[in-house]
Formats: C-alpha cells, structure tokens, sequence
C-alpha cells in the first residue's frame, strides 16, 4: 500500500504534526507528537471493493482538544514511540506504566502538552 506523508501545521496547536495519506485506498492520520491532536478515516471492513465501501465501512476519528502527547524510547532501539493522551486518566496511566520501568529497559520518556498556547514537555525519564 503506498502512502504520501507530509508535514503540516496542526490544527490545535500550530507546530510540525504529520499527515500520512494512504493513496490507494484515501485512507489518512494526520497526528501531532507535541499535543496529541489526532484525525484519522480509516477503512474497518475490508471485505469490500474500494469501490463499494459505503460510510459505515469507515471509522473516523478525531481528538480534537487532547490532554497532551506521549514519547518514549526503549534502550538500545533507533526510534522513539509516540501518541496521544486523549485524558488526564490515560496520561496518569501511562506515568504509572513509564514508573515501572522494570529492568531499566526505557531510556526516555516524557509527556508534551499545549498549555495557554504554548508546549510544555515534562521528562518523565532520560
């Protein structure tokens, strides 16, 4: 499946967010690592031709006004993994899951949000 991915501003927040076009089906997430804001249209039933999807074939998905965005990277890897905190309970929930760190095997993590207009990063490790 080929994607175009490009980078845009977000509609929440103003900074770098990226959209990643799926052009063979127009499946497309556009999601920003610094707030968390998300948008997707996904396909949930392929069992279809493209050509005969219908709307109750798509699931679309928008946070608008999320609680904030997570990163972490695990020792040793290349890349960080990144997402959205939808709430106070999900950011709460990944504090307590980054706490436990077992082995040590997290290098770094931290939680970004957009507060009065501007993004705040708090370093949970690293």
């Amino acid at each position: 499946m080929g994607s175009v991915i490009d980078y845009i501003s977000c509609p929440n927040c103003g900074t770098e967010a990226f959209s990643d076009f799926y052009y063979k089906t127009g499946e497309e997430i556009i999601s920003c690592n610094n707030c968390g804001y998300l948008r997707s249209a996904t396909i949930k039933n392929r069992d279809k031709n493209f050509t005969e999807l219908t709307n109750e074939d798509w699931e679309f998905v928008e946070i608008k006004n999320p609680y904030g965005a997570f990163r972490y990277k695990l020792t040793g890897e290349k890349f960080s993994t990144c997402g959205t905190l939808a709430t106070e309970e999900d950011a709460d929930e990944f504090i307590i899951e980054m706490e436990r760190n077992e082995n040590g095997v997290i290098e770094y993590a931290a939680i970004s949000r957009l507060v009065d207009g501007e993004i705040k990063v708090t370093d949970l490790i690293g």
